[in-house]
């Protein structure tokens, strides 16, 4: 288990990575239903579709994402996403200044909930793009004891995003993700590490998920 000084290490990485005063450039995502597996291939594929420079200022403010409960479809024309998932079940609006979203936010309340007493089954997503070397084999787990949804959501998908716009997921690469109450062990050094306060204990980080390259 990484020690309160390893994560604080990471967390000063991630700070210092931003480059000094973070930008407030959230991005939005619309949700019709909790789909783990649907949310995880929107989410890597809005982060995919996004320019060299949308993709920095997004994570200059922490990949910051608002995420919000409704129909994307009853918005296509009225405010139309940057990106669609197949199926309608969310809708993606890239980074941007606070006041270019307000009325979304005003229009739509922000997703609420637990998660699902049972976790979800493991899944293998692709990413998307163009692949430009030889394709690998990523695991993504995640911890879920003591996580609500929003959380869910927000470590999720920081974690995916930050992954492919650092160059840990590459386009072609293979995803497994895997959810469990507690992050095991890391076999090695994980790719990525996604840290923050732990909701037990404030004063305290915790993991909530890592990536590792899976070998054999």
């Amino acid at each position: 288990m990484l020690t309160q000084e390893q994560l604080r290490r990471i967390v000063d990485s991630r700070v210092r990575a931003a480059g000094g005063r973070p930008a407030r450039a959230p991005a939005v995502a619309l949700l019709r239903a909790f789909d783990p597996c649907g949310f995880a291939r929107s989410a890597l594929a809005f982060a995919a579709r996004l320019s060299p420079e949308e993709g920095e200022r997004w994570r200059a403010d922490f990949t910051r994402t608002v995420f919000l409960a409704g129909n994307p479809r009853n918005l296509a024309r009225r405010l139309p996403p940057d990106l669609t998932a197949p199926g309608g079940q969310s809708a993606w609006y890239a980074p941007g200044a606070r006041t270019a979203h307000r009325e979304l936010r005003l229009l739509l309340r922000a997703v609420e909930g637990d998660l699902p007493p049972d976790p979800p089954g493991d899944f293998t997503l692709t990413v998307p793009g163009a692949r430009e070397s030889r394709a690998r084999h990523r695991r993504m787990t995640v911890a879920t004891a003591d996580v609500c949804l929003p959380r869910y959501l927000v470590h999720v998908n920081h974690t995916l995003a930050e992954s492919l716009l650092t160059g840990v997921l590459a386009p072609g690469d293979r995803l497994t993700v895997r959810h469990t109450p507690q992050l095991p062990e890391p076999r090695g050094e994980p790719a990525y590490v996604r840290v923050h306060q732990d909701p037990r204990s404030p004063e305290r980080l915790r993991a909530f998920a890592c990536v590792e390259e899976v070998t054999g």
